[in-house]
């Protein structure tokens, strides 16, 4: 079937299919093979999960719990006769399953009968009603249909049962952004940057912003970084001599060796522009250009992450690491190291 996640948001797609991208990690085995095939279909691997659910429907025929594992399987292989077919087979012998309706709205939405995608989140929300993603959920649908009012009341009714939750605020900002609602979609990424910087990183990736790349203010967002240690956190910097300018800087190439080099862990969000790099390990590495030509390295970390004595060496080791790398790539380019 379609899958609806750029429409939909990242979450929302997962919550309806009931799977992740495919290629994850493999499931692990479990007692119950049909908690077996949804981590196979978690895992993103529909085909381990048929062969999963197979011995259960020929024991029992009438298992709601594996139809709608097979039903899920189904859509995720193209099949959409078996995947509806099991799918009402299912919610027929157990309306109380509420993925079964959840994976019922996303039928709907491929077809874009979104009324009856909504009246099945509606009995979703009826098995749940504290799930927070039920304001996502009707909210995402209602854009779609092209109902901007209603929509942005779910949505607020979903930032409202977590209002701090940077996941909250940058998935309704997907959701914005894919329908073309741009300053609705910036204002809501950027109080998701607000609360975990890391969002800002994300949406530099996220097919839901693309259409945004020509939008000043996603670009001022994008080139902002207004991150701020709290109070207490470790902090050491060094200026090097030699200049940054975006991703090909050997200085760059030198803190991403020095990390990795030195054991540390790489976060996969690296964030360059044009005036600085954040490289995210142990500790939070800025890389800032300086008006001289020479390049600010800041460390930083949370409040009691390390102890004075271990941030002291950990920064002392990292600084000379990295100015030996510096000068190593930089005599590998055939350019002699400016003095200091």
């Amino acid at each position: 079937m379609p899958r609806p996640a750029r429409a939909l948001g990242l979450a929302l797609a997962a919550a309806l299919l009931a799977a992740a991208t495919p290629g994850g990690a493999a499931p692990q085995p479990a007692a119950d093979p049909l908690a077996a095939a949804q981590a196979a279909l978690d895992a993103g691997r529909p085909d381990q999960a048929l062969e999963l659910v197979a011995p259960v429907l020929k024991r029992d025929p009438k298992n709601a719990r594996a139809l709608l594992l097979r039903s899920t399987a189904a859509c995720l292989d193209g099949d959409l006769e078996r995947c509806r077919k099991d799918l009402d087979a299912a919610l027929e012998r157990d309306p109380t399953l509420r993925q079964g309706w959840l994976n019922r709205s996303a039928l709907a939405i491929s077809d874009q009968r979104y009324d009856d995608a909504l009246a099945a989140l509606a009995r979703a929300e009826e098995l749940d009603p504290a799930n927070p993603d039920n304001g996502l959920n009707q909210g995402a649908v209602l854009l779609l249909a092209g109902r901007l009012e209603p929509a942005t009341a779910q949505f607020r009714r979903h930032l409202s049962a977590a209002p701090d939750s940077a996941e909250a605020w940058y998935l309704v900002a997907t959701n914005y952004a894919f329908s073309g609602y741009a300053a609705l979609a910036v204002e809501h990424l950027a109080r998701s940057v607000q609360l975990d910087e890391r969002r800002r990183a994300l949406a530099r990736t996220d097919a839901n912003f693309a259409a945004l790349a020509g939008n000043r203010a996603f670009q001022q967002l994008m080139a902002s970084d207004s991150f701020v240690p709290a109070a207490g956190s470790s902090l050491a910097s060094r200026a090097y001599n030699t200049r940054y300018a975006g991703a090909d800087s050997p200085v760059l190439t030198a803190v991403l060796n020095t990390v990795q080099l030195g054991g540390g862990a790489l976060d996969r969000l690296i964030e360059v522009t044009d005036g600085w790099a954040i490289v995210r390990s142990d500790f939070r590495i800025k890389l800032l250009s300086r008006p001289d030509g020479s390049t600010l390295v800041e460390l930083s970390a949370p409040p009691g992450k390390f102890a004075a004595a271990q941030w002291q060496s950990r920064t002392e080791t990292f600084f000379a690491s990295l100015e030996r790398e510096i000068l190593r790539l930089e005599l590998a380019r055939g350019r002699e190291p400016k003095a200091p």
